[in-house]
């Protein structure tokens, strides 16, 4: 691969700030520099879920920008609320003298309730939650047709886990290639979810599954939240004896290394690896040549960060 394809991962400055985060950080980026991939910084976030607010990035390279606006923090944490565009800015320069790499909708989307993947037939798939429903004030058709437009893809919807409060799908379901998918270990969970979660997706992807029976806890969910590269996956791990039978059973399904990652400070907080991360694959040459790999701003925002979303 040329380096001016390899893929970008990018964090928050808060995840190198924040002292309780420095040594997740610290590993994290260890592992990713040992694997020659990119690393850079997302100055002026308010949050560190990066994932949620930056836009996506479609399969033809476009990014597709969107309302990040979410009920858990519109009500009463706005000031936690990064507007995406805003840094996309600050790494590349207004997003109007790079409108031939933007698209926009006016949908109120969470970056963690979007997991690209293909099916069976071939056919480009965008997997999300039924969440997106709640939050945007449209009839059903137009969403979902607004969906399908501005991810050039099909959308499957499956079933929001009420037990997670954020509507995300990334803790749900991940990609392991054409007409493959993995899911989480709610065979340990409820049964009843678990029957139609695979209803959702079974027609058009085969299916494998995490699973720890005994061995399954509350924090057993984090594992599937995953940082995928070229050659490994790093696993987050929280001290649990579901830990290793994820780093087995990963392994096992993506045909890949498995290299754990322990991050129970961030894991506590609702969110895991893929969370955290906002990684930018075969950028456009011209957006290569106006990007600083590790820009960080020296000037944080006048807040205080609550780890409690």
């Amino acid at each position: 691969m040329n380096n001016e394809l390899k893929p970008i991962h990018y964090f928050s400055q808060w995840v190198r700030i924040i002292p309780k985060y420095a040594k997740i950080m610290a590993q994290i980026e260890r592992i990713i520099r040992v694997e020659n991939e990119y690393i850079g910084i997302l100055p002026d976030t308010h949050d560190i879920w990066v994932r949620d607010f930056m836009p996506f990035q479609r399969k033809d390279g476009r990014f597709i920008f969107y309302t990040y606006a979410p009920d858990y923090l519109i009500k009463d944490k706005k000031k936690y609320i990064t507007d995406g565009s805003e840094v996309f800015n600050s790494l590349f320069g207004k997003i109007e003298d790079l409108a031939m790499f933007c698209e926009h909708t006016n949908l109120i989307i969470d970056g963690g309730n979007i997991i690209p993947c293909v099916d069976k037939n071939g056919k480009d798939c965008i997997i999300m939650t039924d969440k997106v429903f709640k939050e945007n004030n449209w009839i059903k058709s137009r969403i979902i047709s607004e969906l399908k437009f501005i991810f050039q893809a099909d959308i499957i919807f499956i079933p929001w886990d009420k037990e997670e409060d954020y509507g995300h799908v990334d803790g749900m379901v991940r990609s392991l290639g054409k007409g493959k998918l993995m899911i989480n270990c709610y065979q340990d969970i409820d049964d009843k979810f678990d029957c139609m979660l695979k209803y959702a997706l079974s027609d058009r992807f085969d299916l494998c599954q995490l699973s720890y029976g005994k061995h399954c806890s509350k924090l057993s969910w984090c594992h599937l939240n995953y940082l995928e590269l070229n050659n490994v996956i790093i696993v987050p791990t929280v001290g649990i004896k579901s830990d290793e039978l994820a780093l087995q059973q990963i392994r096992q399904y993506t045909g890949k290394r498995a290299i754990p990652l322990k991050m129970k400070e961030i894991v506590k907080e609702g969110g895991g690896l893929h969370c955290i991360t906002w990684t930018m694959r075969e950028p456009h040459r011209d957006v290569i040549e106006v990007l600083s790999m590790e820009k960080i701003n020296d000037s944080l925002p006048n807040i205080s960060y609550d780890e409690n979303r």
